[in-house]
């Protein structure tokens, strides 16, 4: 049987060192083995919580792309605004001039460029005058400065002309700059007089997307006083097309029923301080029809509707649309939710204080909601046709998943009314955006004091996937946006 190689490793070792040893084979075995390990060079240990990087293996030939400290290239740059070294172009605003860098300047804005092309200016020319309203000559200075350093200090004076500056010569950084610092920090802090003259102006005129609906959600809990009040006739009145209409396309308005916006529509039309929309009233009723949303009137409200002597007028504009809201309100629940007909922006609820059959409801912030959360909104409905009393209902939510499913979105109804009898119930609930109806579940439902819960399939038709992907269909601006309905059954 042949011995462990490192035992006679080591037994050689011993027997060859200087001045005699014992004999290779005097050592015992086991002996000999610990001594052999212990006598071994040991590698060094060292345990990391970082991943192990990448090592450069498979380098191409080209090379690896490898960067420096951008903030600190851009704070060296910071060190030229203003200043005469190097030079090459001098910009007059108003009563100031300054030392300016063509390069820096068409690196930021596709204005610059044209300008300082020999098709626009001279291109020897040492000096170029740039004509700013005010309040733009005022905040020039910060402007240049961030296209040097893109670096900026906001404030509620200087953001708006800072913003003019950004559009007019198209600084897409800048601009995004604003946009987001408005909407966070200056819109909803306003009184509402200032974001309906100052910005709401603004954005409707350069077509602001962010800056509209971030003006329409700071006004829209006053919607119901800006169309009737006294105090607003003048703002309501002044009102251009456009702006007219993103606040008639808006869901978020906060208005006692679709009839009263209606007459508002009407009172803007007609309004004597401005005599060339009368001469236009057919046109303009043709224009803004279809942002009235007619089915979400009651019977009562659109018997009313046809016997007003606009609708009379017009009878071929008005009687399709009547017709379709006659056909919404007649149908069962689970008839409206199968119906394809019934999914356009005309079928979204806006957030009407009227007490009515259904509920808007908006889960703000989707994306900071945790896994398994849930949130209990409560709300009410009328429980009979006649007399108008109330019935309320509390929605258990669970937006990322609950106990029993976790990929899936799960909504549960639930009544708070101690029911002496049991009263058969049929309900609907659908999930939007700004412009459709995107799913619908319906279910019939007897509540009783003992049953008094109502599961809904929504969860069979939205996951938790579709809702967290990217630029989600279900989402409106990181908000989910559901609609109740429920009604008795006949």
């Amino acid at each position: 049987m042949l011995a462990d190689p490192r035992t006679l490793g080591y037994r050689m070792m011993q027997a060859g060192q200087p001045g005699g040893g014992a004999a290779p084979n005097d050592i015992p075995p086991i002996q000999a083995l610990y001594m052999a390990a212990a006598s071994q060079l040991q590698s060094p240990i060292t345990v990391s919580a970082k991943e192990e990087e990448d090592t450069d293996e498979s380098l191409p030939p080209s090379g690896k792309d490898c960067y420096g400290n951008e903030r600190q290239t851009l704070g060296d740059m910071a060190r030229f605004f203003n200043n005469a070294l190097l030079s090459d172009i001098k910009l007059r605003v108003g009563f100031e001039c300054y030392s300016a860098h063509k390069l820096i300047l068409v690196r930021s804005s596709e204005v610059f460029e044209r300008m300082f092309s020999s098709e626009w200016t001279d291109p020897n020319k040492m000096e170029v005058e740039l004509v700013e309203e005010p309040e733009c000559c005022d905040v020039f200075e910060a402007f240049l400065k961030f296209l040097y350093s893109c670096h900026i200090v906001l404030t509620v004076e200087n953001t708006l002309p800072i913003l003019m500056l950004a559009d007019k010569y198209n600084v897409s950084d800048l601009r995004l700059v604003c946009i987001n610092f408005a909407t966070k920090s200056i819109i909803p802090k306003l009184p509402l007089k200032d974001v309906f003259h100052v910005w709401y102006q603004y954005a409707t005129k350069c077509y602001h997307h962010r800056l509209i609906t971030s003006c329409i959600a700071a006004l829209s809990p006053k919607a119901d006083d800006i169309m009737s009040l006294p105090e607003w006739n003048m703002e309501w009145l002044a009102l251009d097309v456009e702006q007219l209409t993103q606040f008639l396309k808006s869901s978020d308005l906060t208005i006692r029923n679709e009839l009263t916006l209606f007459r508002a529509l009407v009172k803007w039309i007609e309004s004597p301080k401005h005599p060339e929309r009368q001469s236009k009233q057919k046109e303009l009723l043709q224009q803004f029809i279809q942002y009235i949303r007619f089915p979400m009137m009651t019977p009562e409200q659109l018997e009313y509707l046809e016997k007003h002597r606009v609708v009379e007028q017009n009878p071929e504009m008005f009687v399709p649309y009547l017709l379709q809201a006659y056909k919404f309100n007649a149908v069962s629940l689970e008839a409206r939710s199968s119906n394809k007909d019934f999914a356009s922006s005309r079928f979204l609820l806006r957030n009407y204080t009227d007490l009515r059959w259904d509920k808007r409801i908006v889960l703000s912030g989707y994306s900071h909601f945790g896994r398994l959360s849930e949130v209990m909104p409560r709300f009410s409905t009328r429980s009979s046709s006649y007399p108008h009393t109330s019935w309320d209902w509390e929605l258990k939510i669970y937006p990322k998943g609950s106990s029993t499913n976790n990929e899936d979105f799960r909504v549960v109804l639930y009544s708070n009314v101690v029911l002496d009898l049991p009263r058969p119930m049929e309900y609907m609930i659908s999930m939007v955006n700004n412009e459709n109806v995107l799913v619908s579940v319906a279910g019939k439902k007897n509540f009783t004091k003992s049953r008094y819960t109502a599961d809904s399939d929504l969860d069979k038709k939205v996951s938790v996937d579709e809702l967290s992907s990217p630029n989600s269909r279900f989402l409106v601006n990181d908000n989910v946006v559901l609609q109740v309905m429920v009604k008795p059954l006949q």
